[in-house]
């Protein structure tokens, strides 16, 4: 018992302090985090880049409890630094891939090239912008699949966004048979595409002459329209484009080759 009544004196209550301040100071981390969730979605800060931050800000929250924990129970926190730098370097070490997810996820949320459901480019695979985690972007493809791309290798790689701006570019090709009058052929596709509700007046439509393929006359259709109306516009003009020059009666070739051969004269 006396044994005991010492143990309480010098060590027993500190300890049983430290244990509530660990456990009423994870409770407050948590009330902190919630805090900042309500006022982070009320924000301007896009909602994808709402978890990453409130990850990074809870193990920061977290490592200084633990090190403050450790300081009220008597033990030199010079040590217990010195302990952690070494344990860092050998992590850093070994989980550098990691590391660098995080870092370029730090460096995503600063610099904000894309936001939630906007539709992007990565490195080649294309979706909509889901969420950005900690250490990988999820991107969800057009046919419904879940792509998760290291942070790392989204920084590093050609981002294109084809959401960020408001209004977007339309070019779509046309082939009539070269005995088609091309003028005509120019007025009636300037024409659809001029007819369409969503195209712009300005920029105006533009048809333009291309070039000349092995079978056809191609023709370039340049329209301009707003991002979220593209692909309903694309599907539209496709038809349209192409069934006016049915019912005008233009001829739209198919692929052919013309095969001749030489008869050799006789000696």
């Amino acid at each position: 018992m006396e044994k005991f009544n010492s143990f309480l004196e010098s060590t027993g209550c500190r300890l049983i302090s430290v244990v509530a301040m660990a456990v009423f100071g994870y409770l407050i981390v948590g009330q902190i985090i919630k805090q900042m969730k309500i006022g982070l979605l009320s924000s301007k800060i896009d909602n994808s880049l709402v978890n990453f931050i409130l990850t990074f800000v809870r193990f920061m929250l977290l490592l200084a409890l633990v090190l403050v924990c450790l300081a009220n129970m008597g033990i030199p926190l010079d040590g217990v630094v010195g302990a952690i730098s070494a344990a860092t370097l050998a992590i850093g070490l070994a989980l550098k891939d990691i590391l660098s997810s995080v870092a370029n996820g730090i460096m995503l949320v600063i610099n904000c090239p894309f936001k939630e459901n906007d539709y992007v480019e990565i490195g080649g695979v294309g979706g909509s912008v889901v969420e950005v985690k900690l250490m990988h972007t999820v991107l969800n493809t057009p046919d419904n699949k879940m792509v998760m791309i290291p942070n790392s290798q989204v920084y590093s790689a050609s981002i294109v966004n084809y959401s960020k701006n408001e209004t977007r570019r339309m070019d779509l090709k046309v082939g009539i048979d070269y005995s088609e009058n091309p003028e005509k052929v120019r007025d009636i596709l300037l024409d659809v595409a001029k007819r369409h509700p969503m195209v712009y007046t300005e920029p105006a439509p533009q048809v333009r002459y291309s070039y000349g393929d092995a079978s056809s006359i191609s023709f370039n259709v340049r329209v301009w329209c707003r991002n979220s109306d593209y692909w309903t516009v694309k599907w539209d003009l496709d038809e349209q484009l192409t069934r006016t020059l049915i019912d005008k009666g233009i001829s739209i070739p198919f692929p052919q080759v013309t095969v001749s051969y030489r008869k050799e004269a006789s000696k």
